[in-house]
C-alpha cells in the first residue's frame, strides 16, 4: 500500500519536474541571450576630463538699442571728422595757391617799400583834393590816382598786375575782355591823335615865333634867337633833372 501511494506520488510529481525543466531551460536561453557581448575597448588608466560647458551670450532689447545708438554716433562723428579734414586741407590748397600767386606777381628786382607806401599817400591824396567835388569826380579820381601812381612807383608790379587781370578776365568774362580792348583802342587813337595836333601846333607856334624873332633881329639887329635856344636847352636840362629826381625817390 505504502509502495502504491509512492508510486502515484512519483507519477503526479513527474509532469511537475519536466515543466520546472522546461522552463529553467527557456530562462537559460533567453539570459543567455540577453548578455552584452564582451568589448575589445579598454577602459581608461586616468580619468576622462569633464566636458566643456559653452556658455551662449544673449543680449536683451536695452543692450541692443544702447550699442546701435552708440555704433550710430561712432559713424556720424567719423564722418564729421572726415569733411573736417577736407575741408581744412581745401583751405590749406588755397592758401598756398594764394601764396604762389603772390609770389609771382612781385617782381624780384623791384623792392615794395617804400613804392607802395607813396601809391597810398597819391591816393589818399586823389580823394582829399575832390572831397568837395560832385560824386562822379569823387569816385573816379582815388582809382585814377591809384593806377597812375602804381604805374609811376612800381611799374613791374603793376604790369604783373594787369597781366593777371587779363588772364582773369579772358577765363571768366571774355565778352567783358572784348569790351575794354575796344575801348582802350578808341581810347589809344584819340590820345595819339591829340598828341599829334599838339606837336602840330607846337612846331607851329615855334615856327611862327622864330620867323616873329628873326624879323626882329633883321629890323633891331639884337640876336634874340640865342637867348630862346638857350632858354630852350635850359628847360629840357630843368625836366631831365626834375624826371632823375623822381626817379630816385
Amino acid at each position: 500500500m505504502v509502495a502504491s501511494i509512492l508510486g502515484q506520488t512519483l507519477l503526479r510529481a513527474a509532469p511537475l519536474a519536466g515543466a520546472g525543466a522546461l522552463l529553467v531551460s527557456s530562462t537559460t536561453k533567453l539570459h543567455a541571450e540577453e548578455a552584452p557581448a564582451p568589448s575589445s575597448q579598454k577602459l581608461p588608466i586616468y580619468p576622462l576630463p569633464e566636458p566643456e560647458v559653452k556658455l551662449v551670450p544673449t543680449q536683451t532689447e536695452l543692450e541692443r538699442q544702447i550699442g546701435s545708438a552708440r555704433r550710430g554716433l561712432q559713424g556720424a562723428t567719423k564722418e564729421t571728422r572726415e569733411a573736417l579734414s577736407g575741408s581744412i586741407e581745401k583751405w590749406i590748397g588755397v592758401e598756398r595757391k594764394i601764396e604762389k600767386e603772390v609770389k609771382s606777381l612781385v617782381p624780384a628786382d623791384e623792392p615794395l617799400t617804400p613804392g607802395l607806401l607813396y601809391v597810398g599817400v597819391a591816393t589818399l591824396t586823389g580823394s582829399v583834393f575832390t572831397r568837395f567835388r560832385s560824386f562822379p569826380i569823387r569816385f573816379i579820381t582815388p582809382p585814377l590816382f591809384l593806377v597812375a601812381s602804381l604805374n609811376y612807383f612800381q611799374p613791374k608790379l603793376a604790369t604783373n598786375l594787369s597781366s593777371y587781370y587779363v588772364e582773369l578776365e579772358k577765363a571768366h568774362a571774355p565778352a567783358l575782355t572784348e569790351q575794354r580792348e575796344s575801348l582802350v583802342s578808341a581810347f589809344r587813337s584819340s590820345i595819339q591823335s591829340a598828341s599829334h595836333k599838339v606837336e602840330e601846333a607846337k612846331s607851329g607856334a615855334e615856327r611862327g615865333l622864330r620867323s616873329g624873332l628873326s624879323e626882329v633881329e633883321k629890323s633891331t639887329g639884337l640876336k634874340v634867337g640865342d637867348v630862346l635856344g638857350s632858354a630852350e636847352v635850359k628847360a629840357k636840362e630843368a625836366k631831365i633833372k626834375m624826371q632823375d629826381q623822381m626817379r630816385a625817390v
